[in-house]
C-alpha cells in the first residue's frame, strides 16, 4: 500500500501570480526558468492551507480585510502556525482546521481496510469498481498472516479463488455475447467478483480536511488491522509536514480499546452465537410513530405561522389524504436531482440488514446515515448470483466457498487472539455480514433514488426495494418520493400531474 499526497489547497494570489507568468510568457523556456524560481520562493512553508486556515481564524477578531489576513498569514508562517495552534488546540475551536484540505492518492489497499477508511463521514471517497474494472489477480497477503508462517497458504488460495473469477468470467461473458461491450463487461465482472477475497487490492481517491484527517489517523492508530495501522502512519507523512499546526493528537485512546474488549466480552456472555433460523435479511426495527406527523408539522411551522403544538394540532385534524396533499404542495414540481425539504429529516427508520460485501461496498457510501456492522461470518452463509447458476458455473462458486471457509477457519485457529479480526481476509465478496442502518426520511429517499434505480447492483436493489417497502408501510407520507431515478417522471406526473 502506499499513500501519496495528489494536492492541497493554497491561496488564490500565489495561483494568480504563476497564472500571469504562463500567460505572459506561454512559450518562453527563460520565463518557464521564472516561474520555477517563483515556485521555489513561494514553496516549502508558505504553499500550505495552513495559511487559509489561519485568515479565517482571526476573520473574528480582526476588522482586516480578509485578502489582507490571508496575506499577512502567508507573509508569516511561523506566526500563521501559532495561531492555529493557540486556536485549534488551545481554545478547542477545532472547525478551524477543516479549511484546510488535502487530496490523497491510495493504492495497493485492501477491500477490507477501505471499508474502515470509508465508514468515516465528513470525507470524499471515490474507489475502484470491481463492477467495471477486470481483476488480474492482485491481493494483500496481510502481516498478520505473513508473521503466523501462512503466508504461501494464503497464496496459494487467494490465487485459486482469482482462477475461479477468471473461469466464471469466461462463462459469463459467453451468457452475455450478444450484449454491447460495456453492458457485457459490466454484468460479467458484478457477478464474477462475488468469488474474489476482501484481501483484493483496489486504489483510492480521498479528499479530507485536517480536522478529519486527524480524527482518522487516531482511528487508525488502534484498528486491530496492521494493514490499517500502516495506513494511518502513511496518511500521517503524507500530510504532517504541509499542515503541522494542525494535525497533533494521533495517538490512539487506549481507555477505548480496554472498554471495547469489556463489552466483547460480555457480548460473548450474554448473547448466544447460534444463527436465527427466523432471522430475516431486512427487519424494521423501528419507524417514527410521531416522525410523520412531526414532519409535516414542521412544514407547517417553516412557514413563521404559529408554535409548533399548534402546528401539530392542526395536522392532527387532517385526513391521510389531507396530509398527502401538504406534501406533494411542499415538493411542487421538485426534480430529480434536487433532494427532498430538511423538515422530512425529522422521521428516522431503523434497520436491521444482513447483506453480502458486494452489497456493502454500495452501503457504506451513505454516509450521513448511521451504520453500524458486525464482522463477516462463514455461517451467515452467502449470496450467490443467479446468473452464475445460469451458466452452470454453481460448482466453482462453491469450491470457490469452501476454499474461502477453510482458510479463514484455519486463519482463526492460527492467529492470536490479537490478530484473529484478520481472518475476514480471506472471506469473499459473496460472504454476509449484519448491519444496523438509521436514516431519516430525506435520507432514505435519496437512498432509494440510487440503489432501487434500474442502473443499481441487482443486489443491492433488492434490499433497498424490501427497506422502503417496510419504511413505505409504516410511514406512506413520509416515503411518498421514495422511488428509483429511473421512475422518478412516472412518480412526478402522478403527484403532480402534467406540468408541460
Amino acid at each position: 500500500m502506499q499513500v501519496t499526497l495528489a494536492g492541497y489547497n493554497i491561496d488564490v494570489e500565489i495561483i494568480e501570480q504563476v497564472a500571469r507568468i504562463t500567460n505572459e510568457y506561454p512559450y518562453d523556456i527563460e520565463d518557464f526558468d521564472h516561474l520555477i524560481d517563483l515556485l521555489t520562493k513561494l514553496s516549502g512553508e508558505t504553499l500550505s492551507p495552513e495559511t487559509v486556515a489561519a485568515a479565517y481564524a482571526r476573520i473574528s477578531r480582526s476588522d482586516k480585510d480578509m485578502k489582507e489576513l490571508r496575506r499577512e498569514a502567508r507573509f508569516s508562517i511561523s506566526r500563521t502556525r501559532r495561531t492555529n495552534e493557540r486556536i485549534v488546540f488551545g481554545y478547542g475551536h477545532a472547525s478551524i482546521a477543516e479549511h484546510a484540505i488535502v487530496n490523497l492518492d491510495i493504492t495497493g489497499i485492501s477491500r477490507l481496510a477501505i471499508e474502515e477508511l470509508e465508514s468515516h463521514r465528513l470525507a470524499s471517497y471515490t474507489e475502484s469498481s470491481q463492477r467495471y474494472i477486470a481483476m488480474t489477480g492482485d491481493f494483500v497477503i496481510p502481516q498478520e498472516v505473513i508473521e503466523a508462517g501462512l503466508a504461501e497458504r494464503f497464496r496459494s488460495d487467494c490465487e485459486e479463488l482469482f482462477s475461479a473469477y477468471h473461469d466464471l468470467t469466461d462463462k459469463l461473458e459467453r451468457k452475455y455475447a450478444n450484449l454491447p461491450d460495456r453492458d457485457r463487461n459490466t454484468k460479467t465482472r458484478e457477478d464474477a467478483r462475488y468469488v474474489l477475497p476482501l484481501a483484493s487490492r483496489s486504489q483510492v481517491g480521498v479528499t479530507i480536511n485536517a480536522r478529519t484527517a486527524e480524527w482518522m489517523i487516531r482511528n487508525f492508530n488502534r484498528s486491530p488491522l496492521a494493514e490499517v495501522r500502516d495506513l494511518g502512519q502513511q496518511m500521517l507523512s503524507a500530510i504532517k509536514s504541509i499542515v503541522p499546526s494542525l494535525i497533533k493528537h494521533t495517538e490512539p485512546n487506549r481507555s477505548l480499546e480496554a472498554a471495547q474488549s469489556e463489552i466483547a466480552y460480555m457480548s460473548q456472555s450474554l448473547v448466544h452465537n447460534k444463527l436465527d433460523e427466523n432471522e430475516l435479511t431486512v427487519e424494521l426495527i423501528e419507524a417514527p410513530l410521531n416522525g410523520e406527523l412531526n414532519a409535516l408539522a414542521s412544514i407547517l411551522f417553516g412557514s413563521g405561522y404559529g408554535s409548533f403544538s399548534s402546528c401539530l394540532s392542526a395536522l392532527e385534524k387532517m385526513n391521510s389524504s389531507r396530509r398527502e396533499a401538504l406534501l406533494v404542495t411542499a415538493h411542487k414540481c421538485i426534480s430529480v436531482h434536487e433532494p427532498l425539504r430538511r423538515e422530512l429529516e425529522l422521521g428516522h427508520f431503523t434497520f436491521s440488514v444482513t447483506l453480502s460485501s458486494s452489497a456493502f461496498a454500495q452501503f457504506k457510501r451513505h454516509r450521513i446515515a448511521t451504520l453500524i456492522k458486525q464482522r463477516y461470518l462463514p455461517e451467515l452463509g452467502n449470496i450467490v448470483p443467479d446468473s452464475i447458476i445460469e451458466v452452470n458455473g454453481e460448482d466453482i462458486f462453491q469450491h470457490s466457498i469452501e476454499v474461502s471457509n477453510n482458510l479463514f477457519e484455519l486463519l482463526q485457529d492460527k492467529l492470536n487472539d490479537d490478530n484473529k479480526y484478520a481472518a475476514q481476509y480471506a472471506l469473499t465478496n459473496a460472504h454476509k455480514r449484519r448491519v444496523i442502518f438509521k436514516a431519516n426520511a430525506r435520507e432514505l429517499t435519496h437512498f432509494s433514488r440510487l440503489r432501487e434505480d434500474t442502473h443499481a447492483q441487482w443486489d443491492i436493489r433488492g434490499i433497498a426495494k424490501e427497506m422502503i417497502r417496510l419504511a413505505r408501510e409504516a410511514c406512506p407520507a413520509l416515503m411518498l418520493f421514495a422511488s428509483g431515478k429511473d421512475s422518478f417522471d412516472t412518480l412526478s406526473e402522478k403527484l403532480f400531474g402534467n406540468n408541460e
